[in-house]
């Protein structure tokens, strides 16, 4: 006969939504010996969701934790996402804990973990943009799944940022000191999208549309997130019959190649063109003039992911949360203004 939570309920001589709370690890101020007893005549009659439950619950240093890059070469060289490597393994190590192993995307077989990587032994942090059908696949091989830095639409946990409302901010500091003739760098956020599809191209055509400015087709341009892909972006939008004032572009190290670009054509930063980036990396204070750019807590949201993971693992959070986590516009010297 099928045991049900109002059979627990009758035996525990409690409410049925009190079994329910404790059996499925909902945080309540249900004391331990009620928690207890509960557990107790659920496993004795057999209640097989609480079976299921217990498997899951344990401590996160038994689980081994891993990482997935889309690409662990650029990565590593990214300022960028080292640094939110860098949060991840610094928590890890306040907690006692180390990452088991590191892949990239290339290293699935048609999104598929090794063998020896997967089971409910394992949980992934996913450092970056990943496809959604390799993240679903994911989560049905492994213990759990926390996307760090992505914005993904299937129902798992990630910590990230608002992308494209912190690019509506970063364009509207150039459209409040005058700028109309604003570019954009930017780059594709996954192989199989468009430079178009991505949150911050979509935030400076918002913040363009919001201001009855128009858009220009030739002054959008893909720089591949790289200082070359930046550099040579620049070269084509400085070879246009008109140029722009002003440009958003969607990472530091892209910045960094449009400098290259904008000085071998004899032009200066903020003179004739001003600059407004992404990412604060820690070069931008130095380069000249001093970027303009919207800084991002990379080591935090490495941090807070490891948080969470400790939370789930534990199961102390029983449903799929997104925590944005917030941006500053620190204003340099890029935009013409005379601060730092």
């Amino acid at each position: 006969m099928k045991v049900t939570l109002k059979d627990i309920a009758e035996r525990a001589n409690v409410s049925v939504s009190t079994v329910s709370r404790v059996l499925n690890n909902t945080p309540t101020s249900i004391d331990e010996p009620t928690r207890n007893k509960i557990f107790s005549i659920s496993k004795e009659l057999g209640y097989k969701k609480h079976l299921k439950s217990l498997e899951k619950r344990r401590e996160i240093s038994e689980v081994h934790i891993g990482l997935l890059l889309n690409n662990s070469k650029n990565k590593y060289k990214d300022p960028y996402f080292s640094e939110i490597i860098f949060g991840i393994e610094q928590e890890l190590m306040d907690q006692g804990l180390d990452i088991r192993f590191t892949l990239d995307e290339q290293e699935l077989q048609n999104g598929r973990l090794p063998s020896k990587f997967n089971g409910d032994n394992t949980a992934i942090l996913v450092v970056g943009p990943i496809s959604n059908s390799i993240l679903q696949s994911l989560k049905e091989q492994v213990l759990l799944i926390i996307s760090v830095g992505g914005k993904p639409s299937i129902p798992i946990d990630y910590v990230t940022i608002d992308f494209m409302e912190s690019a509506v901010k970063a364009v509207n500091h150039l459209i409040n000191l005058g700028h109309r003739d604003i570019a954009f760098i930017g780059g594709a956020e996954l192989p199989e999208s468009g430079v178009t599809e991505e949150s911050r191209y979509k935030g400076y055509e918002l913040a363009l549309t919001h201001s009855n400015i128009s858009l220009r087709e030739e002054w959008i341009k893909n720089g591949n997130f790289t200082v070359n892909g930046g550099y040579q972006a620049m070269k084509e939008i400085l070879s246009l019959e008109h140029i722009p004032t002003a440009l958003f572009i969607a990472s530091d190290r892209m910045s960094y190649g449009a400098y290259k670009a904008i000085q071998e054509k004899g032009l200066t930063v903020p003179n004739d063109i001003s600059i407004i980036s992404f990412d604060d990396l820690e070069m931008s204070p130095f380069i000249n003039p001093p970027l303009t750019t919207v800084r991002v807590h990379k080591e935090d949201l490495g941090r807070i992911s490891v948080k969470f993971l400790s939370q789930r693992i534990k199961d102390e959070i029983t449903l799929p949360l997104t925590t944005y986590l917030p941006t500053e516009l620190i204003v340099r010297k890029s935009c013409g203004n005379n601060n730092q």
